[in-house]
Order: structure tokens, then C-alpha cells, then sequence
């Protein structure tokens, strides 16, 4: 894949009152209120405008870039792709002679000349680096420095993207969120000198797990969850003060098909358990996966037989009324198996239990075999399996129940296809 070297372009605003389309909102009017006073405000804001994020909505920072040109400070406009490149847009000062409303009428003209060229980045390069983009944000802020002891110097960072990082130090396709261990990810960043030092910076995270595109499936909210906690994490260990923001309305989508390309993220739907018709409906409707661990359907050890057919029953009836209600609909009944007693036997251990819950479907409630497959996959498929092992290789057994279990899921879903094409 060949690379776009990154640039760093110096732009000079010129102090006209042009009118300028296209940026992203309304000027600040004459009446609203000013920094404090002494204070001069350096903004790094990170722009994700690749093909699996949502197009930023540049009204969310508006009252900052406004406040960094009306106290003369800067703005670096960070792209966020697999070769990140910065505008850094330097604001000169201006006759302390001028009056208020003067001053403010120049910076509603940068404002608007800033957001402008904002919302004309567009990415270059394939994937997405995340990381490096806020580590160019990071060093353009620690640059900064005061012309004299009597200003205060104010920094801010706003990152405006899915921050679903594909390449670099921190890559997103090459983990689970659901498994994923934050601290262990922080340590190995530290060890390599990645964590972006951010050092009196205060961080605003938008649209963090929001995504777009046909390539890229919406997440699920625990992987949501667990991706945001990576990042307050990364930028926590770099000193900022972070903030991610929640429940944003989105802005418009760019043209996949159009832009760099880059690699999904796998998304493993929420593995959910069941109580009642409402909670099949909804985890079927959502994508989601129906979990049944070894209390709730229980087998002999080391066997597929059903220690409890009855009890298997009871809970699996929810699904059948489900598949009774939906005629058309057809799911996969997968096995899995704790790390113990190798990949063979696992794989054929779970694909056996599998079959049995099957054949209950089938002989017990009368569901047409056509409706069901079994699959056993043991331990090898990560999205489902939780590492079971003591530190002297010995099975867990506080967690291997976990990992003994039978799952249910749409035949037709994203994770179905995924686990039927394991060997």
C-alpha cells in the first residue's frame, strides 16, 4: 500500500470580511462572551473524514475555534487517515487600539474562514491511524509558548471521529472489543514510547464508536463501551482531562465508495441471555447472540448427552415460540468448549452438544431441520471465547464455565457466515 507523506501547511488568516459557504455553522454573534481575560487559547482538533466514520459536525467546535481567534492564539486541523496531515493555521495579532466589537468581528471571519477549510479536509491515504493523528494534534499543542508571563496559554484538543484506528501502534482490526484489555494495551503503548503527552490538555472526544459506510456494521454497545474506555485510558496515561461526549445527533455520511479504503472492524453482537419472548425478539431483531451457559443447558461430563432434557426445554422454549411466530427465520446452534483436552476432541465435543440441542428443536418441538445447523467451533473462535488458563497452564475453572456453553444466532447474520467458514 503505497503511503501519502503527511504535510504541514501555515496558513495566515487575513483579516477581510469575506463570506465564505460551507462552514459548518453560524458565526458567533456580536453579543457573546469573551475568554478570560489574559488568556490565549491553542486548538488542536482532529478531523476523521475517511469512508467508516460519520462526516464531523463542525458546530460542535465552533465556540473554540472562535475563542482561539479571538485571543489570537492557533488551530491545527489534524486529518485523520492512515497517514495523518496537519493545517496549522496561525492567527496574527491585531491593534490593541480596536474596540470590542471589532475584535469580535474579526474573529467571527476566522471562524468562519477556519471551519471552511476544516470541512474540506478529506482523507488520502488507506486506513486510519488514530493515534498518530492525536499525537500530531499533541505536538502542535506543546509547541506553543507564551510571548510573555502576564498570558495565560489555554490548551485544547477536540477529536471529532469514530476513532476506530486500523493501522499503526494502536489497530482496531486486529482486536476484539468485546475481550479487549484496556490496560494491557496502555502498558504495551508506554513500553513503545506511543502514549501522546498531553500534558496540561484538556481532550473532547465526539462521535467516539459512531460509524458509517457499508463496510464497517454499527457496534454494539458494549464494544462502544470498550472502545471509548480505551481511549479515555490512552489519553488519561498522557495527562489530559477527558471528556467523550454521548448521544450527539450525527452529521451527514461521505461517499464510501469514493474515499480511501479501510479495513472493517470486526463487530461481535452482544451476547445476551434470555427470560422472556420480549428478550429473543430483541436480540434477534438487533443482530444479537442468545447465550445458554452449562447451568442452563447442561450436559454429562465430557459427553453430548443432556443432563437435563426438561431443563433444556424450558429454556429453549422462548426461542421456539420466536421461530414459530417467524416462519422464515433459520439459526445456527453453536457449540463451544473450554481450552482443555486439545483442538480435535474440543471441536468435536461442542459440534456433538450442538447437534443434541438441534435434535431437541427438531424431535422435541417440531421445527423443521431445515431451520436449524449445528456448528461446533471449541475454543477457536475468539469472539465467543474467554482465556481460561491459570499462569501455570492449567484450566481455570472459575472461568471455564463461560466458555462452555451453546449459543444461538440468525443463520443469515454476519457472525453466523464468520463461523461457519472455521475448518
Amino acid at each position: 500500500m503505497n503511503k501519502v507523506k503527511s504535510f504541514s501547511v501555515v496558513m495566515s488568516i487575513v483579516l477581510v470580511a469575506a463570506t465564505l459557504a460551507g462552514c459548518g455553522g453560524a458565526a458567533k454573534s456580536d453579543t457573546a462572551s469573551a475568554p478570560a481575560k489574559g488568556q490565549e487559547i491553542h486548538l488542536a482538533a482532529i478531523v476523521g473524514s475517511h469512508g467508516n466514520a460519520p462526516r464531523p459536525n463542525f458546530g460542535l467546535i465552533e465556540d473554540q475555534v472562535y475563542n482561539a481567534c479571538y485571543t489570537y492564539g492557533s488551530v491545527t486541523l489534524v486529518c485523520d487517515d492512515g497517514d495523518p496531515f496537519t493545517i496549522v493555521i496561525d492567527i496574527p495579532p491585531e491593534d490593541d487600539n480596536l474596540s470590542t466589537t471589532k475584535y469580535k468581528q474579526i474573529a467571527n471571519e476566522q471562524t468562519k474562514q477556519i471551519l471552511s477549510a476544516a470541512s474540506q479536509m478529506q482523507a488520502k491515504t488507506d486506513e486510519v491511524n488514530t493515534l498518530k493523528a492525536i499525537q500530531l494534534g499533541a505536538r502542535s499543542l506543546a509547541s506553543v509558548e507564551a510571548e510573555s508571563n502576564d498570558v495565560e496559554l489555554v490548551r485544547q484538543m477536540v477529536v471529532l471521529d469514530s476513532c476506530l484506528s486500523t493501522t499503526g501502534a494502536l489497530s482496531f482490526s486486529e482486536h476484539n472489543l468485546n475481550n479487549i484489555d484496556t490496560s494491557d494495551i496502555v502498558a504495551q503503548l508506554q513500553e513503545i514510547n506511543e502514549i501522546p503527552v498531553l500534558d496540561d490538555v484538556s481532550v473532547t472526544v465526539y462521535t467516539c464508536g459512531d460509524t458509517a459506510g457499508k463496510k464497517q456494521k454499527e457496534l454494539p454497545e458494549a464494544s462502544r463501551k470498550a472502545l471509548k474506555n480505551v481511549w479515555e485510558s490512552i489519553l488519561e496515561a498522557g495527562n489530559a482531562d477527558v471528556n467523550i461526549k454521548d448521544d450527539l445527533p450525527l452529521s451527514s455520511t461521505y461517499n464510501e465508495e469514493a474515499m480511501p479504503s479501510v479495513t472493517p472492524v470486526t463487530v461481535v453482537q452482544d451476547i445476551v441471555d434470555i427470560h422472556d419472548i420480549d428478550d429473543v425478539d430483541d436480540a434477534f431483531a438487533e443482530g444479537g447472540v442468545i447465550s445458554f451457559d452449562e447451568k442452563s443447558i447442561a450436559f454429562e461430563m465430557g459427553t453430548a448427552n443432556l443432563a437435563d432434557k426438561a431443563a433444556a426445554k424450558d429454556v429453549l422454549n422462548y426461542v421456539v415460540e420466536y421461530m414459530n411466530t417467524h416462519p422464515d427465520f433459520r439459526l445456527l446452534v453453536c457449540g463451544t468448549t473450554a481450552c482443555w483436552g486439545g483442538e480435535d476432541y474440543c471441536m468435536a465435543l461442542s459440534n456433538e452438544r450442538a447437534s443434541a440441542v438441534c435434535q431437541v428443536l427438531i424431535h422435541d418441538f417440531g421445527i423443521d431441520k431445515s431451520r436449524v445447523q449445528a456448528k461446533g467451533v471449541g475454543y477457536s473462535f475468539e469472539d465467543f471465547y474467554t482465556y481460561d488458563q491459570t499462569p501455570d497452564g492449567k484450566l481455570d475453572e472459575a472461568i471455564a464455565p463461560l466458555n462452555r456453553s451453546v449459543k444461538i444466532l440468525n443463520l443469515n447474520s454476519d457472525t453466523a457466515s464468520r463461523i461457519l467458514n472455521i475448518q
